[in-house]
């Protein structure tokens, strides 16, 4: 099992992407919010950006069934089809 980076200290995550790199998604590190936070972070920190083969990565660590995952899944499942890659930057 992954050990993921503590994420407090963190308030947000913003998810640039696209030709401009504009910001397309932004996520609030709140109790609903926490893991998705945690594995997205952990998913920044080791490969820098989220591309579609990371992003399987980060679904098989964001269990179905959990309410604070359901934002991560969200996202890695929009930036799986749409083929993207997105840079993240962390608000502390």
């Amino acid at each position: 099992m992954t050990t993921l980076p503590s994420a407090e200290g963190i308030r947000r995550l913003l998810f640039y992407g696209g030709p401009a790199a504009r910001l397309l998604e932004t996520m609030e590190n709140s109790p609903e919010n926490a893991l998705s936070v945690q594995v997205l972070y952990h998913l920044a920190l080791r490969h820098g950006v989220l591309s579609p083969s990371i992003a399987g990565e980060g679904l098989a660590m964001l269990p179905e069934t959990s309410a604070d995952a359901l934002a991560g899944r969200q996202l890695l499942e929009k930036l799986q089809v749409r083929g993207e890659f997105l840079a993240v930057r962390v608000v502390r």
